[in-house]
């Protein structure tokens, strides 16, 4: 099943505003466009996420990766060695 999309030129947000969020709401990807070219994407939020909450979510996508290890060398790193 495909995503239903809607396409809003720039100019017609403001008049089309409450349409857009309705179907962002429902689901559906809500592109805004200029000159045909997409330049935003509205989405559905979850309305328990605070400022505070979405940029420790941020920072965690910002965090320095560890380089991979294979599972063995992981499941040390995690649980280590009890002799």
């Amino acid at each position: 099943m495909t995503m239903p999309y809607l396409s809003v030129p720039l100019e017609q947000v403001a008049a089309r505003l409450d349409e857009m969020i309705q179907a962002a709401r429902d689901g559906a990807c809500v592109v805004i466009t200029h000159d045909g070219q997409a330049h935003a994407r509205i989405c559905e939020v979850n309305p328990l996420l605070t400022e505070e909450a979405h940029q420790a979510i941020e920072d965690l996508k910002n965090f320095p990766r560890s380089p991979y290890t294979d599972k063995a060398t992981w499941w040390y790193i995690v649980k280590g060695i009890h002799v």
